[in-house]
């Protein structure tokens, strides 16, 4: 995530440029990295994607159970 691919140093967007991580040769040979958010609508719009998709899977997790108990119900000898 945080290479360039080579020896280069420089930005670098990811995840549809909404996250920015620049990279630069420090004075003391290290190599320091940056991080940021450019355009924070990608990330919000998982978010809210994850979050119907999650909350889809609960209404049917719920929905099963209470078919599941309601079948365990109309069994005979219960």
């Amino acid at each position: 995530m945080f290479s360039t691919g080579s020896d280069e140093f420089g930005e670098r967007k990811v995840f549809f440029g909404s996250m920015v991580f620049e990279t630069v040769k420090m004075d003391n040979g290290n190599t320091g990295v940056t991080t940021g958010i450019d355009n924070p609508v990608p990330i919000i719009v998982l978010f809210l994607v994850l979050t119907v998709i999650l909350v889809m899977v609960q209404i049917v997790y719920r929905g099963l159970k209470e078919r599941r108990d309601q079948l365990l119900n109309e069994m005979p000898g219960n």
